[in-house]
């Protein structure tokens, strides 16, 4: 349902959120524009999540979230070895 479908953007921009949030640590200091846009983009996801829950998400059982945070991890190596 709408909910559900609701927790599953909630959980995608957290998890994506913390994925901009290590890519800040590693960005060095006095790269400014370029940290600049994944702060903006880190702002946008907290927006997007923050707008699914005012819109009524149901928050996922830990197993799907852990599920979805595996599936990202392939991912993200996946993409990094391409």
């Amino acid at each position: 349902g709408r909910q559900v479908s609701l927790g599953f953007v909630v959980e995608t921009e957290r998890q994506v959120e913390a994925h901009l949030a290590s890519h800040m640590d590693r960005l060095p200091a006095q790269d400014h524009s370029s940290r600049a846009i994944v702060a903006q983009m880190k702002d946008d996801e907290i927006r997007h999540a923050r707008e699914a829950q005012h819109a009524g998400a149901t928050a996922l059982p830990a197993p799907v979230q852990g599920l979805m945070k595996a599936a990202a991890k392939v991912m993200t190596t996946v993409a990094h070895r391409v």
